[in-house]
């Protein structure tokens, strides 16, 4: 399973720091429920972009759950799930800030996830129904229904994560609740 959490860090930043040693783990479990089951259980490297696009390795912490034998992993809120370039990148892509070099260096791929965004809207708004207040009438405004509710792309990520175990692009397995085996 695959969580998202907030981190006010750049991604250098938190390579340097070894932020993802020190992130602690819900309280309860999102894969049992139990209280403080999780035991960190090591880390990957994933690739993500920073502020000026260069494709950087980040460790992204994992936790074992004593009961189900199931690992969480916590990616830090700048990084979109199963995407390479950085929340904030892709923000700025939104709202038309095309002069910066990330948005430049990415801007094929960024177009690619806003195609994604809007094929997937309607799914999206069907699973968050009314959790962020009153939908859209149109899918181009699904950005600006999203910018406020949540403030920013990585709290829109987390919160439609955590609330709704689902991205902007499509539902996830890793996000989904965990049966027993």
């Amino acid at each position: 399973m695959q969580r998202i959490y907030p981190c006010e860090l750049t991604p250098e930043e938190y390579v340097a720091s070894g932020a993802h040693r020190w992130n602690e783990p819900e309280a309860i479990c999102p894969l049992c429920g139990a209280c403080d089951c999780l035991q960190y259980h090591g880390s990957y490297e994933r690739g993500v972009t920073n502020q000026i696009g260069k494709v950087i390795s980040i460790p992204v912490a994992r936790y074992l759950c004593g009961k189900y034998r199931r690992t969480v992993s916590y990616l830090p809120s700048f990084a979109l799930s199963y995407r390479l370039v950085q929340a904030a990148t892709f923000e700025a892509f939104l709202e038309g800030r095309f002069d910066s070099r990330d948005v430049q260096n990415w801007a094929g791929l960024l177009r690619q996830y806003e195609r994604r965004m809007q094929a997937f809207g309607a799914e999206l708004l069907r699973v968050v129904g009314g959790g962020f207040g009153r939908g859209p009438p149109r899918l181009s405004a699904l950005w600006p229904y999203l910018k406020e509710a949540c403030g920013s792309l990585a709290a829109a990520t987390r919160r439609l994560v955590t609330q709704f175990n689902i991205t902007l692009f499509a539902r996830y397995q890793c996000h989904q609740p965990a049966t027993a085996t």
